[in-house]
This record gives structure tokens, sequence and C-alpha cells, in this order.
């Protein structure tokens, strides 16, 4: 009888002897741990019953007896002990003369090491794909915004910027890039360094700059900026990020609304000066006037024709020149009033709107006014003065009329053509019979009480509407409010 080979030497690793049935000739004594469900291994037991992960290798094994094969290892096979511990092990199949000899070695730490690296490995490319998708929308988002966006080293170098900073200085990004900012800006005293280093100091707060451009027609723009610093992967150095809009039109009305209050003060006073005079100059023709009158009542009989003749003509004279002080009171305040007249402006419409709702919260303390408008703000070219008028006198009316506990929305909707402007109250409405002569100056409907007022509101705003090519729909029900929806026609300087 063949003697079983002597594998004693190889004690470092749990072993198992099995013959060409696999059935065990010899074991070691650490074999149990690696059996299914720990069970105890007997010498003549088939080995499959003790390590199921063997059935299917009977081929296998077959080829590594036949020395077809040099050798054949499972891996990883898991073992768990209880519910937190878990035996990974690999088995090694070898030949040893006419018999089979397993392997087993425990490689629960390396399995460990290769999951957490396995983990890690999928964390960091979830890491990183999401920090490319964000790269991505961040991108898309910065490209798309309608401001202007620089982001530039502490220096003030341009790192980064957009595709709006492009359009408006009419400049290749390429061209803007490592570009000294303050070499854009028209302000020959701005420092970048300087204004670096406020930035850092106030890291929590927001710093508005306006600046100066020229674009490649010369043309000067004007940009108001929000300026903040944001941190690096250098420790203590931060970039600085500048999102601008381009207020050129609103500086222009601002300067052309503070030259026409300028002239409108001028006129005030020339007003004042005028009616100064003009109650001077009354005071000798009505003077005249009466001498004129009393001589005549008193002394009928004995004046003479020629006397009678003299104060007739004095008394024609006086009248004449009151006619035409008074005709120019009247032609001066016509032509000062400004309701015939139409000078449009670019103007922020959603700014705009907010000072008005800012002006009425003044006047009518404790009442809510709901702003429904677009965030991006846009331009509408309109009479400031006269949509001033518009929409003081709506929102006056829908609060005016409407209980004080009630809101009242103003609801700006912008379209390709028309600007669409409804205010919408929730107050004792209109009688139906009252509407169709809601624009006749001086007409209030019947259902106001005492509620104060002088209807020339809505004739103001029906008059400015039809400056602006517009159109006024009013749509009411006593007791359960009012919305007037107005259309403004968007118009453009080549087209009034």
């Amino acid at each position: 009888m063949n003697q079983l080979p002597s594998i004693d030497s190889q004690e470092y690793l749990p072993y198992l002897l099995l013959d060409r049935n696999l059935q065990v000739q010899k074991f070691s004594e650490l074999l149990k741990q690696y059996t299914e469900e720990f069970q105890e291994i007997s010498i003549g037991d088939d080995v499959r019953a003790s390590f199921p992960e063997l059935v299917g290798l009977e081929a296998i094994c077959a080829e590594i007896l036949e020395q077809k094969q040099e050798k054949f290892v499972l891996e990883s096979i898991a073992r768990e002990k209880d519910e937190e511990t878990v035996l990974y092990f690999d088995i090694c199949i070898q030949s040893i003369k006419d018999r089979l000899i397993l392997f087993f070695d425990d490689v629960t730490e390396l399995v460990r090491l290769r999951q957490s690296f396995m983990q890690k490995a999928n964390e960091a490319e979830l890491t990183l794909n999401a920090l490319k998708r964000f790269e991505y929308c961040t991108n898309k988002i910065i490209d798309s915004m309608g401001e202007v966006l620089f982001i530039t080293t502490a220096s003030g170098n341009i790192e980064r910027t957009n595709k709006a900073a492009e359009k408006l200085l009419e400049c290749r990004r390429s061209q803007l890039i490592n570009r000294s900012l303050s070499s854009i800006f028209e302000q020959q005293e701005f420092d970048c360094d300087e204004f670096y280093q406020y930035l850092v100091k106030n890291q929590n707060s927001i710093k508005k700059l306006e600046a100066s451009f020229l674009n490649k027609e010369q043309n000067n723009l004007e940009i108001e900026f929000n300026c903040f610093v944001i941190p690096t992967e250098i420790t203590d150095v931060y970039n600085c990020v500048y999102i601008g809009r381009d207020i050129t039109l609103r500086k222009q009305a601002e300067r052309d609304m503070m030259q026409a209050l300028e002239r409108e003060k001028e006129l005030r006073q020339l007003k004042s000066r005028f009616l100064s005079m003009a109650s001077h100059e009354f005071r000798n023709p009505l003077s005249s006037i009466l001498v004129c009158t009393d001589m005549l009542s008193q002394n009928t009989n004995t004046l003479r024709s020629e006397e009678q003749s003299f104060y007739l003509q004095l008394i024609k004279e006086s009248a004449l020149n009151i006619q035409a002080i008074l005709e120019d009171i009247l032609v001066l305040s016509k032509a000062e009033s400004g309701k015939q007249t139409f000078n449009p402006t670019y103007l922020d419409l959603q700014e705009f709107c907010q000072q008005i709702i800012k002006e009425m919260q003044l006047t009518y303390s404790g009442r809510t006014i709901n702003l429904i408008a677009p965030q991006d703000c846009w331009e509408f070219y309109g009479d400031p003065k006269l949509l001033w008028h518009i929409f003081t006198n709506l929102l006056s009316n829908a609060l005016k009329y409407s209980p004080k506990e009630k809101s009242v929305d103003l609801e700006i909707i912008p379209q390709e053509l028309v600007t669409i402007v409804t205010v919408r109250d929730r107050g004792i409405g209109i009688p139906p019979e009252a509407q169709k002569h809601l624009f006749d100056s001086f007409y209030r409907a019947s259902n106001v009480g005492e509620i104060s007022g002088t209807g020339l509101g809505l004739a103001i705003v029906k008059r400015a509407i039809d400056l602006h090519k517009g159109t006024i729909e009013v749509v009411s029900e006593p007791d359960r409010g009012t919305t007037i929806q107005l259309q403004l026609l968007n118009q453009s300087p080549d087209k009034i």
C-alpha cells in the first residue's frame, strides 16, 4: 500500500489531502474554520460535503491529477463567523503524487483592503462625476448669465470671464484672459491690490463698484458690479469675483432726469417770478378801472364828453392789459404742465415699479402690494413721468377702494411686442352702469360713498396710455374687486 506523503512541513498553511474520489485522506487541525457551517471533518468524508465550492470542479481535479494542469485556485471564498465577522480564504488545488492537496490561505485582510479600495475608488469616481457635472452646469450658467462676469487673481489679472462680457466689450475671451482689470476700467484711480485687500478684510459682505469702460466703438459703458472674494487651493489666497450689469441707460436716464428736474426747477422759479410780476401788474390796471368807474358813476352829469371818453379808453386799455396777462399765464401753464408731451427714455421697469411701491406704502401705511414680475431685469422705452402717473393712479385707486386687510397685486409680463401690466384689487368693485364713464374727467361711481377723490385719476391714466400707443381694459364686479390690464407697446427711438 502506498504511504501518504508527509506534508507536515506545510504547517504554515492549513491543508487537506484527497484521493482520486475526492475523499479525505488527511487534514490539518485548523481546517474546521474553513468548512461550510464550520462542521467537523473526518477521514473518508467526501470533501464536497464540507466544501460545496468544489462541486462541479471534478474535471479540473482530474486534469490536475493527470498533470494536464498545474493547479487551480478558488479565490475569496466567504464564511460568516458571526453577524459582524466574515472569513475570506483561497483554496489552491495541486497534485502530490497520485493525490490532491488543497491549501487554505486566509485572505480576509487582503479582501477587506481590496473592498475598501474599491469602495473608495467608486466614491472617488462618483465624486469626480459629480464635479464634472457641477463644472458643466457652472459653465452653462456662467455663459448664459445676462450679467458681466470677471474672476481675477489677487493681483487683478482676469482668469475667467463669460459671453456677456465678450458681448458688452466686443472682445474675444482670449483678448481678456490674463489682462489686468484695471487696464479695462476707465477710472485711473482704481487700485486692484487695494481693492483686493478691502474685499479680503470684508469677506462676509458684497461690495458695490461702479466702473466705466470703452467698447470697440469708443462708446462709454457704465457697469455696476457686485464684488466679493472666493478661496483658492492656496490657504489665505483668494480670487476676486466681479458680477456686473450694464447701467449705462439708467445712468443716462438719471442724468436726463436731473437735467429735467433742473429745468423744472427753473420753470418753477420762472413761474414764481412771473406770478409775482402778474399780481403786481394786475393791481395797477384794476386800480385804474376802479377809479375810472367811480369817476364816471359819481360825475355823470358834470363830466364833459372828452373826459368821459378819456375814462372809458383808460378802462378799455386796463381790461386789455389784464386779458393779455391772463393769456400769458394760461399759455405758460399749458406749456409747463407737460400733459400733452411724450418724452420717452429707457428705464428698468422692475426697479421703477419697486420704487413706486415703496412710495405708495409710505402713503398707505400697513398696506401690502405684491409685485409679480420676472427676477431678471428688463428695459422699457417709455416716459417715466407718464408711467409714474399710470402706476400711482392705478395703485392708489386699488388701495383706496379695497379693505385695509386686503392686498393689491401689480403684475408685469414682458412680451416680444408688448408689456402687459395688471393691477388687481379685492375691493368694492365698479357698478356696470359706471364702467362706460370711467375715463371721463371728474366722474365718480355711485358706490364710492365718503371715499375722497377727484375723478381725474383714470382720465389721466387713459391719456398717458394713449401717448404710449397702448390699450386699457377694465374687468370689475361690485364687491368682488377690480382688475385693470394695460398693454403698453414695446417701442424704440426709431419707431417714435
